[in-house]
């Protein structure tokens, strides 16, 4: 099983330095930084069921991005709209025969991201006063996690001995982009250029598995939204 202790061995070796092994968890933090902002592998989904009594829910801190939210009965996406979008209230599609009630809202359609919170619209409302027979929509949630400080699986590197599902799947990503730090940390231009390429080959890679493993070799297809 891959570890920190493993990592730091290597980049130890391919820089032939012995005496940088206390920069090392620097450079680590600021690949696992790389990482939430440009990995998005197999390894990084993970899912969870969510009641939708609340127009906000908000994300865990290993949160990184948003891969896709499904309504859990029947299946159908929900559409993601930016920010500032009010156009989602035009796309209400009765009848709700999922659900039970239809008022006081209809099921959540689309959602957006507004900090570190995922907004649901339309808002889900509550029976006020509360009614015992009122059933709140479900949704299927899939996120993107990011190597986060004592959230496992995901887990940020600090001790010798941990590791987390990047580290042991997609190995390259953080050797390369340790060393890379390390190059830039020498000031060593030709070998930052030449670890650049092969970190960057890494994340391309892995990225690329992930989407060919969402269509397993089927054709692509998109949907069109009717305007």
């Amino acid at each position: 099983m891959a570890s920190l202790q493993q990592l730091t061995d290597d980049v130890k070796r391919w820089l032939n330095r012995r005496d940088i092994e206390s920069d090392i968890p620097a450079w680590v933090r600021m690949v696992e930084t790389e990482i939430a902002e440009t990995c998005r592998t197999r390894a990084q989904v993970t899912f969870g069921v969510q009641n939708l009594d609340s127009a906000y829910i908000t994300m865990p801190p290993s949160f990184a991005a948003m891969e896709s939210i499904r309504d859990n009965t029947s299946g159908a996406l929900l559409h993601l709209v930016d920010e500032w979008s009010g156009s989602w209230n035009d796309f209400y599609e009765p009848p709700y025969s999922f659900y039970p009630q239809t008022v006081p809202s209809p099921p959540a359609n689309s959602y957006r991201l507004v900090g570190d919170c995922v907004e649901f619209l339309p808002h889900p409302t509550p029976p006020d006063p509360p009614d015992p027979s009122w059933v709140p929509q479900q949704v299927l949630m899939g996120w993107y996690m990011r190597p986060t400080p004592g959230y496992a699986p995901m887990l940020a590197l600090e001790l010798p001995s941990d590791t987390n599902p990047i580290l042991e799947r997609y190995y390259s990503i953080y050797l390369f982009g340790t060393i890379l730090q390390g190059a830039v940390f020498e000031m060593d231009d030709d070998r930052v250029a030449q670890i650049d390429a092969k970190y960057q080959q890494a994340v391309t890679r892995a990225n690329l598995h992930k989407q060919q493993s969402d269509y397993s070799g089927a054709p692509f297809r998109a949907e069109l939204v009717g305007f």
